[in-house]
Formats: C-alpha cells, sequence, structure tokens
C-alpha cells in the first residue's frame, strides 16, 4: 500500500467538490470520485473511509480554498467605502471562477439539513465568514457588530445563490451586474446602521 500523500488528499477532495456541483451530493461516491480524479479504483475509499468522511474532507477542502481567497481583504487600515467593491468583487470571482466551489458548497448547506453530523461542519463554516466580515471591516476601523455581520453575510450568501442558479430574476443579464447588487446591499447596510469608521 503506497504511503499517505496529502496532495493526493486533495485532488480528490477536488474531485469530490466537481461531482457534488456538478450531479449533487446522491452523485457523490468514492468509485465517482475515483473516477473523476484519474485514479485507480479503491483510492478514495483508503483516504476518506465512509462517505460521511467524504463529505467532511469536501467540507474542509472547500473551506480552505475559501477562505484562502476571502482572506485576501485589505490588509491594514483600509477606507469604510472600499469594503463594499472589496466584497462586490468576491461576490463576482464566487459566480465566475470560483462558481464550482460555491455549487458544491450550497449543495452541503442543503445535505447539512438532512445530516446532522454534516451540520457542526457548516455552521463551523458559516460562522467564520460571519467573523471575517467583522474583520474586513476592523481593518477600515469600523466595529460591525456580529448581529449586523450576520445580516451582511446572510443577504451576499443570498444573492450569490440567486446569481448560480435565477439571476434572471434580480435583473441580471451578466456575471458582472452581480457586483452592483452587492455594492448597494452593503451601502444600504452600512447606512442604515451608521456605520462610520473611528
Amino acid at each position: 500500500m503506497p504511503p499517505f500523500n496529502a496532495a493526493r488528499r486533495d485532488h480528490l477532495a477536488d474531485a469530490a467538490i466537481e461531482i457534488l456541483a456538478r450531479e449533487g451530493a446522491r452523485g457523490l461516491t468514492h468509485r465517482a470520485v475515483d473516477a473523476e480524479a484519474g485514479e485507480p479504483p479503491g483510492t478514495t475509499s483508503r483516504y476518506f473511509r465512509t462517505r460521511d468522511a467524504l463529505l467532511r474532507g469536501a467540507v474542509a477542502r472547500m473551506r480552505a480554498l475559501h477562505f484562502a481567497d476571502l482572506g485576501r481583504a485589505p490588509k491594514g487600515r483600509i477606507e469604510g467605502a472600499a469594503i463594499a467593491g472589496h466584497l462586490a468583487g468576491m461576490a463576482y470571482e464566487a459566480i465566475t471562477v470560483n462558481r464550482t466551489r460555491h455549487l458544491a458548497m450550497l449543495e452541503l448547506f442543503l445535505e447539512s439539513v438532512r445530516r446532522p453530523e454534516l451540520r457542526e461542519e457548516m455552521v463551523a463554516t458559516r460562522s467564520a465568514q460571519i467573523q471575517l466580515m467583522r474583520d474586513i471591516h476592523a481593518a477600515a476601523g469600523i466595529d460591525l457588530t456580529e448581529q449586523r455581520a450576520a445580516m451582511l453575510v446572510s443577504a451576499i450568501t443570498g444573492v450569490i445563490h440567486v446569481a448560480l442558479t435565477t439571476p434572471e430574476a434580480i435583473g441580471m443579464r451578466s456575471p458582472a451586474d452581480v457586483r452592483g447588487v452587492v455594492r448597494t446591499l452593503v451601502e444600504t447596510i452600512h447606512v442604515e446602521g451608521k456605520l462610520t469608521a473611528r
């Protein structure tokens, strides 16, 4: 038996993400991941013994990739006005270059409703998103409450989900339109919350 290989584990998790995005949770099997990854039969089951382990592996990989992207938030002091543009850019990337990952993430959030063992992982993912939203604002000298951060994350997530599934419902003619929607949303929440930099 070949030794454990972290790069191969990530490769298998990436294949699982592709399957989740394309076929949904029902299509996710060890055999399907082996085929998608171009690995010999049995490879996936050696790294992820059960289907639950495979689902958790996909979540862990998505979270690592997702927060590596989100962590590109401006460092140090930034202008409060730049936040809307930054978040709009992240939403655009979510429905374009990271489309597959966000479709898979949506599928896993739905699956966690039916699988309590997966729910904890997804709650942790959402909580981390909310904390990151607070961190982005803190870099601009804005003390965003946890409640308002949760509102922003919920609203932006909702826009991304609609943009991925039924963009015409919000008048999107092209993916670039999501930028304006998110900018308006962020600015509205800022104004309603009277958020200003310290």
